[in-house]
């Protein structure tokens, strides 16, 4: 009788822990912080055996908080895509701190091939969920008061 609780309870916390473990992966849209990263998914119609390079740009959705007028208002793939197959490729993207709270789509994908470049703009793209960007920071610039020069 005395071994009922401690076996239940070991049975709780693996339970908790198996139902941890089935949870989905965190989604980029979810909300990341100015200096955070995440990776972008990008799978092509036909085969693409070699792209040399692949460049995302996220654009700020609206206006910038009060606050933050003077914040980035942008962010983009970093570094070489990394080949998964003959369609399928994923790209480094890095949050910069500094940048804006809100709401970033996907404005544009350039993909590189042989020195060609292809620009597929906001028309040509699947439809992304916007990734959220928190940033508490908040900056208040004083106006200048006088500026001189002297001899």
């Amino acid at each position: 009788m005395k071994f009922k609780a401690p076996l239940f309870l070991l049975a709780a916390v693996l339970g908790a822990q198996f139902l941890n473990a089935q949870q989905p992966a965190m989604s980029a849209t979810t909300g990341l912080a100015a200096g955070n990263s995440f990776t972008l998914f990008v799978t092509f119609e036909d085969s693409m055996p070699k792209v040399d390079t692949i460049a995302c740009y996220f654009s700020l959705v609206g206006n910038a908080k009060p606050g933050q007028e003077d914040f980035a208002k942008a962010f983009n793939c970093v570094g070489p895509p990394k080949k998964i197959d003959d369609t399928h490729y994923s790209a480094a993207v890095d949050i910069p701190r500094g940048t804006a709270e809100g709401d970033y789509r996907l404005s544009r994908v350039d993909v590189q091939l042989d020195s060609v470049n292809h620009i597929y703009d906001s028309q040509h793209l699947p439809s992304l969920s916007p990734v959220a960007v928190h940033n508490p920071e908040h900056l208040n610039f004083s106006p200048i008061k006088k500026l001189e020069t002297k001899p």
